[in-house]
């Protein structure tokens, strides 16, 4: 069941990457459609919460989680992410995103003792430099705004690694509808009070029928389907099996875009998303040869 729902992680995170480009080319406002996004998925998850796991909101381990992925993650994480879309293009966006399992393999190593081996850093090299090879043909054509795109997403990387991280060492015992929900509601209003100071308040809302369907899938889809699947297995998998997502992801995208625009796919994104998978496959390699030392130790 663990491998089903990475796949279908992967493939749903993938899909986003879509929708959101379709919204905000219809003149979704970035900060307040990421906010009305995680409400939705709030609203529908806190009242499941309430009823499944009743004891979660009287836990102050699980507030401080949901506190702390709500700002980080949800909040300041998925933010970057939406204005960073407006500059730069979706492909250098999912590079320079590429770098996350890089730096949360560093603090699982530290403060999980999820022990990096060479041989697990040369796989998540290799994965990323499929990643690369995939994005190369849309880095030729850079705007003046890309630099501060890229630093947006780079901060972006540095931020959310370390919920992730704690969420593995601290909420074994947290049920994920409540941590999945609570930490939406706050990163929902940490997005809406940073629309505000942006001017997206003043702002028509575009209500036109791609918006709001991109908004309802991100919601239900990217949102609830996607986040209660990967805090489910993050209690089950590595910390930094788990960050290898970010790899993966974006050939799934590249796919998507081009069946969209109908465009073949070329040899570079075929040959760059195969090595990403290889990376990916190798590093899974890896730590079972770890896990079966420790066992035999």
């Amino acid at each position: 069941m663990a491998v089903v729902g990475y796949i279908l992680l992967c493939l749903i995170w993938g899909s986003t990457w879509l929708a959101i480009k379709l919204g905000l080319d219809a003149g979704m406002p970035p900060l307040l459609g990421a906010s009305l996004r995680f409400a939705i998925a709030a609203a529908l998850l806190l009242p499941a919460a309430r009823i499944m796991a009743p004891a979660s909101f009287r836990d102050r381990t699980a507030w401080r989680l949901a506190l702390l992925v709500g700002l980080l993650s949800f909040g300041f994480g998925y933010g970057a992410t939406y204005v960073a879309a407006m500059w730069i293009p979706s492909s250098l966006g999912s590079l320079t995103f590429g770098f996350f399992p890089f730096w949360v393999a560093v603090l699982a190593h530290f403060l999980l003792g999820e022990r990096l081996t060479l041989a697990k850093l040369l796989a998540i090299v290799l994965g990323f430099s499929g990643l690369a090879l995939l994005s190369y043909g849309s880095l030729r054509e850079l705007g003046p705004d890309t630099a501060l795109g890229v630093a947006i997403v780079t901060c972006s990387v540095l931020v959310q690694g370390y919920p992730q991280v704690m969420i593995k060492r601290d909420g074994k015992d947290v049920p994920t509808v409540f941590l999945s929900g609570a930490g939406m509601l706050v990163g929902s209003l940490v997005l809406l009070v940073v629309a505000g100071i942006a001017g997206e308040w003043s702002r028509p809302f575009p209500w036109n029928s791609t918006v709001v369907l991109s908004i309802a899938y991100l919601a239900l889809m990217g949102s609830i389907v996607t986040f209660m699947i990967y805090y489910g297995l993050l209690k089950r998998l590595s910390a930094t099996l788990m960050a290898l997502v970010a790899l993966i992801t974006p050939p799934i995208a590249v796919v998507l875009g081009s069946i969209y625009r109908s465009e073949q796919l070329g040899t570079l994104t075929l040959t760059g998303g195969a090595i990403v998978l290889t990376g990916v496959g190798l590093f899974q390699l890896e730590e079972r040869r770890v896990a079966r030392l420790r066992r035999r130790a």
